[in-house]
């Protein structure tokens, strides 16, 4: 909760490895961008921080050795040392006291932990004083740095905090995900730092170690539990169909291409986010109810675009044909929404089916595959924590476009003010 009286704002909470830097990344955050993804993608999370200083290049990116010990004035122990305009002022391990004053400075001082050498920006009071808690706080995330071995692989835990966003003292979270940093860049002048985290980094095993192996007698949602755990992650099935298969050859690939060829045979969306394996029916999610409707000639509408295309996408039936050559027996079946439109073209499908009911799951899935991309639009909006992947929105005001609609993709983007960009498809209805 947040004072009713305080004006309304957004804030960042950013874990590193499970360590709390939002107060001190605050100070230097020029943006940061989460890319939410429906399926298929993986989400992103990028950090730009300005650092003028040289703080956060040194602190992402640990030297081989440590540096040499400054020289200390007499009476100070070689341990921690506070310094402000490059001067040194206080060892925080020197008398044992709980804390040092800074005569005749306030603001920042630079924090050296002697057993990194790295520097880090803390802070003085009004009065002078700074606490040997923060000295502390400081060096457990330098420990942090130094077992990692820097930022590169190190786990980003990202939210976004709307505080008193209606006015009622109530605060709104979007709780981002963890992200694997797989690169930290920079640039300048102007030193600008670039921290880029994936939900699934492209080093990760599951990603790159090709297998051969034998499915036999397992339903999908067991080989998505299996390929989960064994890449240390957990595994969500949300869908009422679930393929048996006697047997599928795994050969030469990886998990997840693997798994991902499997979701586009049988008609489900997959979908990797805070280390948990997502395999989810897209339709399911289309009968949910609007989280907003977005109306023509709202202030909060900063841009948008709507399109549409017939090219092999507006099929008004799907017919799946197979024949098994063994036995010779031929499996058919014809599906058709209940309102369908289109063009009156039947889409031909001739994949293994083993009756008449996996014959229509196959048609249906096959039919929406299609028919699925007639009609996108991109929407550039105020923030709004609502808006992610995976949720559908009613648009009004934008004659043959309105209709409800599904967030294929959800960018957040905080950068001098909140806003998010939308992609949509619009939500397919009678199937």
């Amino acid at each position: 909760m947040s004072a009713s009286s305080l004006a309304r704002r957004v804030e960042i909470c950013l874990e590193f490895e499970g360590v709390d830097i939002s107060t001190d990344i605050s100070q230097h955050l020029i943006a940061m961008t989460y890319t939410d993804n429906e399926e298929d993608k993986t989400d992103d999370l990028q950090l730009t921080l300005d650092d003028r200083d040289g703080v956060w290049l040194d602190w992402l990116n640990i030297p081989a050795q440590p540096p040499l010990p400054p020289a200390t004035s007499s009476g100070w122990k070689i341990g921690d040392v506070v310094t402000a305009n490059g001067r040194p002022q206080y060892s925080s391990y020197g008398n044992g006291n709980p804390g040092a004053m800074l005569n005749n400075y306030k603001g920042k001082v630079t924090y050296l932990n002697l057993k990194s050498g790295i520097p880090y920006p803390i802070h003085v009071d009004q009065k002078g004083w700074f606490a040997e808690s923060q000295v502390k706080k400081e060096e457990a995330k330098q420990d942090t740095m130094m077992q990692s071995g820097g930022a590169k692989g190190a786990m980003l835990h990202a939210l976004i905090v709307q505080k008193n966003w209606d006015f009622t003292g109530k605060d709104k979270m979007l709780n981002c995900g963890i992200f694997e940093v797989d690169s930290v860049d920079v640039s300048g002048p102007p030193e600008v730092v670039n921290i880029k985290g994936t939900s699934l980094p492209y080093t990760s095993t599951i990603r790159i170690e090709k297998k051969t192996k034998a499915w036999e007698n397992i339903y999908l949602s067991a080989i998505a539990e299996e390929i989960a755990v064994k890449n240390g992650m957990k595994s969500m099935f949300e869908s009422t169909y679930n393929p048996y298969y006697s047997r599928r050859e795994q050969v030469q690939q990886s998990d997840i291409v693997f798994l991902r060829g499997l979701c586009k045979g049988a008609g489900i969306s997959l979908k990797v986010t805070s280390k948990t394996i997502v395999l989810f029916d897209a339709a399911t999610y289309e009968q949910k109810n609007a989280v907003r409707t977005i109306q023509r000639g709202s202030a909060d509408i900063k841009s948008y675009r709507f399109g549409t295309n017939s090219n092999d996408t507006a099929y008004s039936s799907c017919k799946v044909s197979y024949t098994n050559p063994q036995t010779g027996k031929t499996i058919e079946y014809t599906y058709k929404p209940q309102n369908p439109d289109g063009t009156g073209q039947q889409l031909e499908i001739n994949e293994k089916v083993n009756n008449r009911e996996e014959a229509r799951q196959l048609a249906m899935k096959r039919l929406r595959e299609k028919n699925k991309r007639e009609f996108t639009a991109e929407l550039n909006l105020v923030g709004d924590l609502d808006l992610i992947a995976g949720v559908t929105v009613e648009v009004v005001g934008y004659g043959a476009f309105d209709g409800k609609y599904m967030v294929e993709s959800a960018t957040h983007n905080l950068a001098g003010g909140y806003t998010v960009k939308l992609k949509l498809r619009r939500v397919l209805e009678g199937y």
